[in-house]
């Protein structure tokens, strides 16, 4: 249940395993310098994602150290838009620091690169240097150092409210070339880009959230128990049973038979009408007993048939059948029995007792154990539906506009941690865990399962508003034990991690388990009688 109310832990695709389109060299150092920036300017904020109460600030316009004039405005839907202007003084410092930093890595033949850290002894003509490493490469770089050299500075300006990893950087890669367009690439004027940012989502409660009230439909009692006990040693008992062939009587229930069945509409007056498709049938396997024998009326109808009978007869099928078409439809069916099988039941002793419950000692053991693991699971999912009820009824007063990239990140979480396990019970191999892990496949669950991911993002985001609320604090000692767990199951199956972003996903975990207890000890619970369907 805990899963359910907080983020889950970092999986194989990883927190950061946002999908992106195939990209350039050039647009893929923009995503990383991107990357880098938003991790200089989180360590001006709290180590979790903080819900916030307040909206948004408006406009503003900051002039940061380095001299470069951020303009911040509502991009509306909970996101910020940075417009950043670098100044071409700042240009020039980061033009230097990439010739400085060619003329230290290239080797030109008549010149002398750097050897163990050291400075080149002699510098490389520019146009020489430029064409040997390329002017697009040239001034890719030098695009990349002014944004590792402005980017940071402007993300400090929402770095307190930022979503995490939520920024993009919208300007083409290549459209801030011109600013490298003067004599040997350098600067000819000041840098302008444009930089989106989701916002961490505004929440409010709208009811109380310490005086919620739920109902709880029990998922068993007494007799439902006993029945279902009764019904996992019949069960068992069948399947320790040997099929006999039968000649000499016909079908009983408990019997199993090969039929072919046909069937087909009934006209108003009667007659034979169209074949009904999909419900024709050769070499069915019945099984009397096994409920794969749905329509009402059909096994009353072929009841004592023996083997080579023929049998025709009419029934109608029910107004809510799965298959629409049929529903409310007078059909004829025809079976034929080919072969029937009577059921030999083992005698009931105490070795038969250990093999359909191990650790049984006699019959009467062996009934008495399966009835407590059966009032036990009663009890494991009534607990559960509590817990789903409590956390849909805070779900259900949080009133959030959830941001598409933390639907996103939840819906990757999710389906990593569906291939984690996968991974553990069934041992998939490379090849079949990197098909499973594409960005097709994930794209594909994240469309399927969109409005799950966002009952889980909004539970979670509920449980973080509570947490914040009532003060809810996760200690030092729990936040470490919960990282090197995660270390643990991460370094068992060989899977590369982030510490510091496991860190920040146990401090939601935690947090979440702690605002789930508290909503247990203060949400009102009715539990209702048992279902008798």
């Amino acid at each position: 249940m805990l899963a359910a109310t907080a983020a889950p832990r970092a999986t194989p695709l990883g927190t950061n395993a946002r999908s992106r389109p195939k990209t350039s060299n050039a647009r893929k150092s923009s995503s990383r310098v991107a990357e880098r920036a938003t991790k200089g300017a989180a360590t001006t904020r709290r180590a979790r994602r903080s819900v916030l109460t307040r909206a948004v600030s408006g406009a503003e316009t900051v002039t940061t150290k380095s001299g470069c004039v951020v303009d911040k405005e509502d991009a509306g839907d909970g996101a910020v838009k940075l417009t950043v202007r670098v100044p071409e003084a700042l240009l020039q410092k980061c033009y230097d620091n990439v010739v400085d930093g060619f003329n230290d890595t290239v080797t030109v033949p008549g010149f002398n690169a750097s050897k163990k850290g050291s400075k080149a002894s002699t510098k490389i003509p520019m146009q020489l240097l430029i064409n040997h490493v390329g002017k697009k490469e040239f001034q890719s770089a030098c695009v990349e150092e002014a944004l590792q050299n402005s980017l940071p500075e402007a993300m400090e300006l929402v770095a307190a409210t930022a979503l995490q990893d939520s920024e993009r950087i919208t300007t083409h890669f290549m459209d801030m070339f011109s600013s490298f367009a003067g004599v040997h690439s350098a600067p000819c004027e000041d840098m302008k880009y444009e930089v989106m940012v989701e916002m961490e989502p505004t929440v409010a409660f709208t009811g109380d959230h310490k005086s919620l009230s739920v109902k709880v439909q029990s998922p068993g009692d007494d007799a439902t128990a006993q029945y279902d006990a009764d019904k996992f040693w019949n069960d068992a008992l069948k399947d320790q049973s040997t099929l006999r062939v039968v000649t000499d009587r016909g079908l009983v229930s408990g019997d199993a038979a090969v039929v072919d069945i046909d069937a087909v509409r009934v006209n108003d007056d009667g007659t034979d009408g169209a074949a009904l498709q999909g419900m024709q049938q050769k070499a069915f396997q019945l099984d009397t007993d096994g409920g794969n024998i749905k329509l009402p009326g059909l096994l009353e109808n072929i009841v004592g048939m023996e083997v080579g009978d023929k049998k025709s007869f009419e029934i109608v099928f029910p107004g809510d059948w799965p298959q629409e078409y049929v529903r409310n439809v007078k059909a004829k069916f025809t079976v034929t029995v080919s072969e029937l099988f009577g059921r030999e039941f083992p005698k009931e002793t105490d070795a038969l007792a250990e093999k359909i419950f191990p650790g049984s000692t006699s019959i009467a053991d062996a009934k008495a154990k399966i009835l407590d693991s059966i009032t036990a699971k009663y009890e494991y999912d009534l607990e559960r539906a509590i817990d789903e009820a409590c956390v849909d009824a805070l779900a259900d007063i949080c009133d959030v506009k959830i941001p598409k990239s933390l639907i996103e990140e939840q819906g990757r979480n999710m389906y990593s941690e569906q291939l984690l396990a996968m991974q553990v019970k069934q041992k998939l191999a490379p090849k079949q865990l990197e098909q499973l892990a594409s960005a097709k496949m994930v794209n594909e669950y994240l469309t399927k399962q969109k409005d799950e991911i966002e009952r889980v993002c909004r539970r979670t985001i509920a449980c973080e508003h509570l947490a914040k609320l009532e003060n809810l604090e996760v200690t030092g000692e729990a936040l470490y034990e919960e990282v090197e767990k995660a270390k643990l199951e991460f370094e068992e199956f060989g899977t590369e991690y982030n510490e510091n972003q496991l860190y920040l996903q146990a401090q939601d975990a935690l947090e979440g388990k702690l605002a789930f207890k508290w909503l247990k000890e203060n949400c009102k619970v009715e539990i209702l009688p048992a279902s008798r369907d």
